[in-house]
């Protein structure tokens, strides 16, 4: 385990995140449902991307890597081992897909991942005739759909639906119906944006989705989008601690995290979006910032570093929709909590909200848990503290932004690792 010290700094000047991990998922298997290769350009790396590939590959799809591109080549799908490492999106994703590439796949896992709910998504693929071994990781998934209409009752994730989709645009068409909240529907949305670019035809009502064909379109090449998660991190580290400008994003995106720029304007950061073409440059200033009331529900992933922000805040912020941060790559509510409590600011959830009382941060020692949006959490606390302060396990960040702490110093900041 790596332990990385951040010492208070002022940051400042311009980057480029890493490619949305979550739509490179998507951009990867809608490529290998489709039977067509398609080249991905964009700054591909995180262990999420790589578990996706691995997975692919497990079971034939060739994949190629090379310097700022990912190749997806399907060729004769055959049975094989899915490891999803700790990636939850591509184990949600790919579970109700097997079926649909006509193989029997043993998925594995690691970290917390075995412990991540997935009762729904096998009860479905059940009763609608595929078959699944087992009811956590490792298990075997394959046989086929007996069905293309679907029906799931409170879905645990919109990975599931996104996955459905997927699986029914590989079969030519069908439809989901959900009965209860879907939950970050931007992810969902995402998802039928890459099936667009496919030529699939999705509608969706106030009952679920219609997806109204298969593949009928078969692009050579999709550039990623910029990652809004990773983007949100540098940020919420400008609103407190300097001047930024953030290259190569999407504005609006269906990513539920590009949210953090409304948040941070809320709470009085200075933020300006400045368009070319089809993406956009966005510069966030350090300013004198307030407390705000979050519901969280839609962009869950946002909470660690939107904490790190508000913990600089004037008055007492409240988060809430925090419940499914619970089965994260840690229990994200109390590995905030404890994060905030670590370096002297009051925090604590009451069962419904994680309240923030907004100060300065005072050094300290931050334990990651494990997870990557903790440690960048850590990170955030530290540029602006009274004194450095020190994130346990920091390497965790390359789950999702492999460079996230060189990018740190790239701006001006000043770290120093411990094994």
């Amino acid at each position: 385990m790596s332990n990385c010290t951040v010492f208070p700094r002022r940051i400042s000047g311009v980057l480029t995140p890493p490619a949305s991990k979550s739509h490179v998922h998507r951009l990867m298997i809608v490529s290998a449902l489709s039977g067509h290769p398609l080249t991905i350009f964009g700054n591909l790396k995180g262990d999420d991307i790589e578990a996706t590939a691995r997975c692919l590959q497990g079971i034939g799809v060739g994949v190629e890597r090379g310097e700022g591109y990912i190749r997806i080549s399907p060729g004769t799908f055959r049975d094989g081992v899915m490891d999803a490492g700790e990636s939850g999106s591509t184990l949600r994703m790919l579970l109700p897909v097997v079926p649909v590439f006509g193989v029997r796949a043993e998925f594995r896992g690691s970290g917390r991942l075995p412990f991540r709910p997935i009762g729904d998504i096998i009860s479905l693929m059940r009763a609608s005739g595929a078959e699944v071994d087992g009811e956590v990781l490792p298990l075997k998934a394959g046989g086929s759909y007996s069905t293309n209409a679907f029906k799931i009752i409170e879905p645990a994730s919109s990975q599931h639906i996104s996955g459905l989709l997927m699986a029914l645009a590989g079969l030519g068409g069908g439809r989901i119906d959900i009965f209860g909240n879907l939950p970050s529907r931007g992810y969902v949305d995402m998802t039928i944006e890459v099936l667009r670019e496919y030529g699939v035809e999705i509608v969706s009502d106030s009952y679920g989705f219609t997806v109204k064909s298969g593949f009928k379109k078969f692009p050579e090449s999709i550039a990623a989008e910029g990652d809004w998660s990773g983007a949100a991190a540098i940020a919420a580290a400008a609103a407190v601690a300097g001047k930024v400008t953030i290259e190569g994003l999407k504005y609006p995106s269906s990513q539920p995290d590009s949210a953090v720029l409304r948040l941070m304007s809320a709470a009085g950061a200075k933020v300006q979006v400045f368009k070319n073409g089809e993406l956009c440059s966005v510069e966030v200033s350090k300013g004198r910032l307030k407390a705000i009331d979050f519901d969280a529900d839609a962009s869950p992933d946002i909470v660690p570093v939107l904490a790190a922000a508000l913990a600089y805040a004037d008055g007492e912020s409240s988060i809430s929709g925090v419940e499914r941060l619970k089965i994260k790559e840690s229990d994200r509510i109390s590995s905030v909590v404890d994060a905030l409590n670590a370096v002297g600011i009051r925090a604590r959830y009451d069962g419904a909200c994680i309240g923030i009382e907004g100060g300065v941060p005072k050094g300290g020692v931050v334990d990651s848990a494990g997870d990557h949006r903790i440690a960048m959490l850590g990170a955030i606390l530290a540029l602006a503290a009274e004194a450095p302060i020190k994130i346990l396990g920091a390497e965790c960040v390359g789950k999702s932004y492999e460079g996230f702490f060189k990018a740190i110093e790239e701006l001006g900041g000043k770290t120093e690792w411990q094994k």
